[in-house]
Formats: structure tokens, C-alpha cells, sequence
């Protein structure tokens, strides 16, 4: 099962990690939030140009641009969304940098697109030991307090999922042996 190892990478106290709560919480706050700039920007438009196949083309673009810029373009800022901010929580890599414009893009293509929908891929968090769900875990990233410190390093090793019918390889920071991660230094 353990393929290759590439690097080493931090991990944290499991209560470090954003819970399942907390991140419905997040999720709670950023998706109304968008869906109430979405809906604006569909009512300044309906009543700004003649209904036709290609304003809805101009209200579907907005809405992309919007959830663009607000799910990759804020969350790569020293900034964060605003339920990232109320929460008190950041992501990161697993080697604790922050992350690059377009993992956080390829983190968010992979909420519609992949092959969960997002609500499961939320609840698969609550069993993995890094609290992850799968799209963090295709973008190499944790979501974790922002005063969260690493209580370690593990190698980076490569463990072979098959979720739905699709087959993943999603690299993993090992937890020392015989160190049980919710344990502080």
C-alpha cells in the first residue's frame, strides 16, 4: 500500500484540525454568503438587459467569476473567506507553506466535478485521521486552527484509494510510531 516517499511533512494534534462541525459551519457561512452575491448580480442583471439566452450566459459567467475569485482568489490571500475568518482556521500544505493559486483552484474544481457529492466529501473527514476530506486531500492541504502549531514531521508516503469507482493515489503525512497525534509534545 505504501507506495513511494517523496519529503517529509508536518502534522498536528487532531484537535487541531478542522472538525466536521466547524467546517459545515465554514461552509454554512461562505455558500450563503456567495449565493446571496450570485443572486444579486442575477437581479442587477435581469433588470439591466433584455431576458435572452445570452444573459443567462452573463449571469452563469458572473456567477463563476464570483465563486472564483471568492473560494481561490480570497482563500490564496492573507485575507481568507469569511467563514474561514469566523471560524478562526487557515490551510495550509502538508508542508505547512500556504497554498499556491492553483492548488486552491484545483481544490475547488474538485467539489463539483469529483466523485462525491459535497456533503459526503465533508463526512469523509470525520474518519480520516488529518481530518481531510477529499478534495484536501487532492490538493495536498490541512484546514487547521490559525494559532495551530505542528506537533511533528512524518514522511510523506502514497496510499491508494478507491472511492466510488474512482481510483486515487493521495499522499499522507505518517504520524510517527508509536506517537498518537492528538497527544501534545
Amino acid at each position: 500500500m505504501n507506495a513511494m516517499n517523496a519529503a517529509n511533512g508536518l502534522y498536528f494534534r487532531r484537535e487541531d484540525y478542522a472538525s466536521f462541525w466547524l467546517r459545515l459551519l465554514i461552509d454554512i457561512i461562505d455558500v450563503l454568503l456567495v449565493g446571496g452575491v450570485c443572486l444579486l448580480q442575477s437581479m442587477v442583471l435581469w433588470v439591466s438587459f433584455p431576458p435572452n439566452r445570452t444573459l443567462v450566459d452573463l449571469i452563469l459567467a458572473s456567477w463563476a467569476v464570483t465563486i472564483f475569485c471568492y473560494f481561490v482568489v480570497l482563500k490564496w490571500s492573507k485575507l481568507g473567506t469569511v467563514g474561514y475568518r469566523i471560524a478562526g482556521v487557515r490551510i495550509i500544505g502538508l508542508d505547512g507553506r500556504p497554498p499556491t493559486f492553483l492548488t486552491l483552484a484545483l481544490r475547488l474544481l474538485f467539489v463539483p466535478l469529483g466523485p462525491l457529492n459535497p456533503l459526503l466529501d465533508l463526512l469523509w473527514l470525520s474518519g480520516d485521521t488529518h481530518r481531510q476530506s477529499i478534495h484536501d486531500k487532492l490538493a495536498h492541504m490541512y484546514v487547521v486552527k490559525r494559532r495551530a502549531e505542528p506537533v511533528g514531521t512524518g514522511i510523506i508516503v502514497y496510499w491508494y484509494y478507491d472511492i466510488c469507482g474512482y481510483n486515487f493515489l493521495f499522499p499522507e503525512v505518517e504520524v510517527e510510531r508509536g506517537r498518537v497525534a492528538s497527544l501534545p509534545n
